[in-house]
């Protein structure tokens, strides 16, 4: 059975830059009416959730309503809270460069990725750390064939990620990579 077959449901969710800002279900259409003129209306993501009960607003949306910055520390403090899933090691050699810090940290299949943008879709344009196993870590340079060799620390795999960067990169910018890529075309 899908969810609405049996009575009316109405799902929301909002983006802005690259970013999903809220999301939930009501099967008031007048709730959701209400809902949707408080966001056109440019309310505060706060504002928002108390105007509509239904929404969820994450800790994470309400950063980047801050601003990119709020976006970036909020995300970096995510990563660096125990999380058996994650190599701390990797996420703690990481933040302790203060380039690498600025950025916007995500990680994916346990590959840690920095992003010069806080929105999806990200920049694609910065090195990688992989995880490789006995605290050992590869780095993958974009544009150029992975290798497992030559393997580093943890800070070795950071200390080489922030070498490979263009000193111009860096802090992270609001938006997505289609953005980013506007604003430095200019």
């Amino acid at each position: 059975m899908d969810l609405g077959s049996a009575e009316r449901v109405f799902l929301i969710a909002a983006w802005g830059q690259g970013v999903n800002l809220t999301n939930g279900s009501t099967s008031d259409l007048a709730e959701l009416a209400e809902a949707a003129a408080a966001w056109h209306a440019g309310v505060a993501l706060s504002e928002l959730q108390t105007a509509a009960p239904f929404l969820e607003v994450s800790p994470l949306a309400l950063a980047h309503e801050r601003g990119p910055e709020y976006a970036v520390a909020e995300k970096w403090s995510r990563y660096l809270a125990p999380d058996p899933y994650e190599d701390l090691e990797m996420l703690h050699a990481a933040h302790a460069e203060p380039r690498l810090r600025a950025l916007f940290p995500f990680t994916s299949h346990g590959a840690l990725m920095f992003s010069r943008c806080t929105g999806f879709p990200f920049s694609q344009d910065i090195s990688a750390i992989y995880p490789l196993g006995d605290h050992r870590y590869a780095v993958h340079h974009r544009g150029e064939p992975f290798s497992r060799e030559p393997d580093y620390t943890a800070q070795e795999a950071a200390a080489v990620v922030v070498a490979h960067m263009p000193e111009t990169w860096g802090p992270a910018v609001a938006g997505t990579q289609h953005d980013l890529r506007d604003r430095e075309g200019q």
